[in-house]
C-alpha cells in the first residue's frame, strides 16, 4: 500500500510539472515557428531558427515522455502506422546532434551501411523518440572521441547503431539501466544530469513496437546500443503526400488576445 501510495504520487508530479514545464516551452517552439515564417530573414539566420524549433519540439516529446511510463504500464498508449520519409528523418536527426556533439568537441559520423526505402510504415514519433534518447545519451556520456550513428536495412528491417568512445556500463548494469530513475554511478565519471527515463522508455516502446534492443561494451572504450525495428517498405504510388502549406489564417470571426 506504501509502494502504491508512492507511485500515485509520483504519477501525480509528473502531470504537474508536465503542465508547468509547456508554458514556457511553448513561447520558445511559437516565436521560432514565427520567425521560421518570416521571408525577410537572410538564410543564415533561418537554419538556427529551425534547429531552435526541431529541438523545442523535441524536448516537448520528453514531456510527454514523462507520462509515457505510466501510459504504457496502464496499457493505455496506442502505436500509429505513419508513412515516414526515411531519409528526412535522418537528417534530422543528423543536424541536430551534429550541433551538440560539436559544442563538446566530439566528431559526429553517420553512416549508411544500405540503400533505405523512400517511405515505410512506423509510428514517427516513437521512432524518433527511440533514437533521440539513445543518441542524446551517447553524447552525454562520451567525454572525448566520437559518436557513431549507422543504419542498416534489408527484409523489410532496420538495424539502428549507435556507438559511442565514452565510459562503458558494467555487464553487471546492462540490465539495471532500463529501470526507471535508475543511473550508472562511478567515482571516475563526470556527473551528468538527467532524469533516469531515457532508456526505460526505449526499451518499452521497443518492445511494444515489436523491436529488439542490445547493448555491448565495444574493444577500445564506450559502448554500442543496437535497435532492430520492423519498417515496412511503402510501395510508390502517384499519390505523393501533399507538401505541408504555410498557414495563413483561420476561418470564423476574428479573434483578439
Amino acid at each position: 500500500e506504501l509502494a502504491e501510495a508512492a507511485n500515485n504520487a509520483k504519477s501525480r508530479y509528473l502531470m504537474g510539472i508536465s503542465h508547468e514545464l509547456r508554458t514556457p516551452l511553448n513561447t520558445v517552439l511559437g516565436y521560432a515557428q514565427l520567425l521560421e515564417m518570416d521571408g525577410a530573414l537572410p538564410s543564415r539566420i533561418l537554419e538556427p531558427i529551425l534547429t531552435i524549433k526541431r529541438s523545442s519540439e523535441h524536448l516537448g516529446d520528453l514531456i510527454e515522455g514523462l507520462l509515457d511510463i505510466s501510459k504504457i504500464e496502464a496499457g493505455r498508449i496506442d502505436i500509429q502506422r505513419n508513412v515516414i520519409h526515411v531519409e528526412t528523418l535522418m537528417n534530422q536527426l543528423v543536424n541536430m546532434f551534429r550541433l551538440q556533439a560539436n559544442e563538446k568537441g566530439l566528431s559526429f559520423v553517420y553512416k549508411q551501411h544500405t540503400r533505405l526505402p523512400k517511405k515505410v510504415i512506423s509510428d514517427e514519433k516513437r521512432l524518433r523518440q527511440i533514437l533521440i534518447n539513445l543518441l542524446s545519451n551517447a553524447i552525454k556520456f562520451t567525454a572525448e572521441g566520437e559518436v557513431q550513428f549507422t543504419i542498416r536495412y534489408r527484409n523489410q528491417v532496420a538495424e539502428f547503431e549507435i556507438i559511442d568512445t565514452g565510459m562503458g556500463i558494467p555487464e553487471s548494469e546492462f540490465e539495471r539501466i532500463y529501470k526507471p530513475f535508475e543511473r550508472v554511478r562511478r567515482h571516475d565519471m563526470p556527473y551528468v544530469a538527467g532524469t533516469g527515463l531515457g532508456l526505460t522508455i526505449t526499451r518499452l516502446l521497443t518492445d511494444i513496437m515489436g523491436g529488439d534492443i542490445e547493448v555491448n561494451n565495444n574493444v577500445n572504450g564506450g559502448v554500442t546500443f543496437k535497435i532492430s525495428l520492423m519498417l515496412s517498405q511503402v510501395v510508390e504510388t502517384n499519390n505523393d503526400i501533399p507538401l505541408p502549406k504555410q498557414i495563413y489564417g483561420y476561418l470564423g470571426p476574428r479573434k483578439t488576445i
